[in-house]
């Protein structure tokens, strides 16, 4: 069931649980920045009243025919344009940088909670109501910030400030008429309120829709030369158009319910210039200022027209901001859920592992006792009271049928899954190395792909070490395809290399390490069996006991113990 976005208290409340993350992070930059963003548009009021004063100052000079009060207006009038030039241009100078430094702070405390722990494998494996997080973390964060910002440049802050300014200076020009009938109109105007809400819950709609789109075709992408193998194209088309329809459908949909916000803002917009003119009639036809020249007359008339204009834009301002707020609506809902998601998975920790207080006088480098292993979904033991233990050299293989739950067993372990009975203990995660599967390989030089560090090391001997693995992975021509060790080739690691130097490249960077304890699953898939008794020999050389996944019978060689997973929850543990 898809969850509804509204226009109510509790985006409120998201919205500003949101400002202690915009301004009140590691310093105060951003609330300096912000308070002074409202000086400078208080500044700005007070200079656009003196510039919309203009016309009348030049209807009195021109009427009047006094040569020198023109001159001295024109000076008077280019300082004021000079200076609400610069201030206009200043404010929105600030806007835009605060902008970027909201989008830094809000995506900086996301990725911080997100990558923290194991907080993305939980979102992805456990939660069932937050969507496309990279979608919210990009997209939705910066749509976020810019719609926000956009109504920060319009004054968000000061048009209540600034209206009743405003509606002072009317009140002085044409009396009570002025600042009612402007106030009156604005009234009318909260029809949009009606439609707000069906706005923020179409927008959210159509980001989920968006981000489900993208995330199809980056699928496609990262699976392209399966596809190309598979020749299953069409079926892909077909998934994708309807893909595509979601999104469509939802921005139909959308944009149907923001006609009548278009509708309602644009009539009330203009109508606005017309009460402006109404109300000044009244003074005028009344008598009210008979006893003026006509230089003056022309001035109050001028003046008070841009006055209750000024007021009436001021008004409609807030009218028109109702669209972007709805719009916002959506996007803060999504990034507050987001954020309410991962902080709940910072406070109650999936599992807890129990470490072995001294890793030096430790017998065992792991123990599993009366285990049990199940998926995080099901309350049936996929295997059943696992008792296991693995010594210094003691190397481990498990075997089974595809599914029997070999994998799982490392899930357990890496408290990606939780455990629900028996006993865990194990060395510290410092001394550990995890080979999974489908290895990750983030962007970067061919030095960070081992050595997990961006700068070589004061270390004179470490490129040397780094060469001999090369060479023990049969991986020296990758040094010149990528331009040597340290120049970053700008590469999806995962995509230019082969699976098997995909493999051989994590070996290598296991090697490096040199953990006292190494999990794989799987490692050597896709190399050869004369290269795996290299790599494994390698891996006794270096006192790195191993736990291994795989199905190759050569590889008992490698190790003292045999696990086989029997596919029903049964175990048996054996010399290998």
């Amino acid at each position: 069931m898809e969850r509804r976005y509204n226009f109510d208290f509790l985006f409120l409340k998201r919205f500003l649980e949101l400002h202690k993350i915009l301004y009140l992070g590691q310093n105060y930059t951003n609330l300096i920045i912000f308070i002074f963003l409202l000086a400078i548009g208080g500044l700005e009021t007070f200079v656009g009243y003196r510039v919309g004063l203009i016309s009348g100052n030049f209807y009195k000079v021109l009427v009047d025919k006094d040569q020198d009060a023109f001159l001295s207006t024109c000076l008077e009038s280019t300082a004021l344009i000079l200076g609400i030039s610069v201030i206009k241009s200043v404010k929105k100078f600030t806007t835009r940088r605060l902008l970027v430094r909201w989008r830094r702070a809000l995506c900086t405390h996301i990725q911080s909670i997100y990558l923290h722990g194991m907080n993305f494998y939980k979102l992805s494996l456990f939660n069932e109501e937050v969507d496309n997080p990279d979608q919210r973390i990009t997209a939705d964060v910066n749509s976020l910030v810019t719609t926000y910002g956009g109504l920060v440049d319009d004054d968000l802050f000061l048009l209540p400030v600034a209206t009743g300014y405003y509606a002072d200076k009317a009140y002085q020009g044409a009396g009570w008429i002025g600042p009612t009938g402007m106030f009156g109109l604005f009234l009318l105007s909260f029809i949009n309120k009606i439609f707000m809400t069906p706005v923020a819950n179409r927008t959210a709609q159509l980001e989920r829709s968006e981000g489900d789109f993208r995330f199809k075709h980056m699928n496609i992408r990262d699976h392209s030369e399966s596809l190309a193998f598979q020749g299953t194209i069409e079926t892909e088309l077909k998934k994708t158009n309807k893909s595509l329809d979601k999104v469509c459908t939802a921005q139909e949909k959308l944009f149907n319910w923001t006609l009548p916000v278009d509708l309602s803002t644009n009539l009330f917009s203009y109508l606005g210039s017309i009460a402006s003119y109404l109300v000044i009639s009244i003074p005028v036809f009344s008598g009210h200022y008979e006893d003026l020249t006509n230089g003056d007359l022309a001035k109050v008339i001028s003046n008070n027209g841009f006055v209750c204009i000024m007021l009436i834009f001021k008004l409609s301002q807030l009218v028109n901001m109702t669209s972007s707020v709805a719009n916002m609506a959506g996007t803060t809902h999504r990034v507050a859920e987001l954020i309410e998601k991962l902080t709940d998975y910072c406070d109650t920790p999936l599992t807890v592992i129990e470490d072995n207080k001294d890793d030096d006088d430790s017998k065992f480098l792991l123990s599993m006792k009366g285990v049990d292993i199940m998926t995080p979904k099901s309350d049936v033991p996929i295997i059943k009271g696992l008792n296991l233990s693995v010594e210094k050299g003691g190397n481990l293989l498990i075997m089974g049928s595809s599914g029997a739950g070999k994998t799982s067993i490392f899930r357990v372990i890496r408290s990606l899954w939780p455990r629900i009975s028996g006993t865990l203990d194990q060395i510290n995660q410092g001394d550990v190395f995890h080979f999974p599967q489908r290895e990750y390989l983030s962007e970067g030089s061919l030095r960070e792909q081992i050595t997990e560090e961006a700068e070589p090391s004061d270390d004179p001997k470490q490129e040397d070490r780094i060469i001999s693995l090369l060479e023990t992975t049969q991986m020296m021509s990758l040094v010149n395809r990528c331009g040597g060790l340290d120049k970053d080739p700008g590469w999806n690691w995962s995509k230019i290399l082969s699976p098997g130097e995909t493999q051989r490249l994590v070996w290598a960077k296991l090697l490096y390490q040199k953990p006292k304890l190494a999990f794989l699953d799987e490692a050597t898939s896709a190399i050869s069996e004369s290269h795996q008794e290299a790599l494994y020999n390698a891996c006794i050389e270096n006192n790195i006991t191993v736990v291994s996944i795989g199905h190759r019978e050569s590889l008992r060689h490698f190790h003292q113990k045999l696990l086989v997973i029997d596919s029903v929850g049964g175990w048996t543990l054996t010399a290998a």
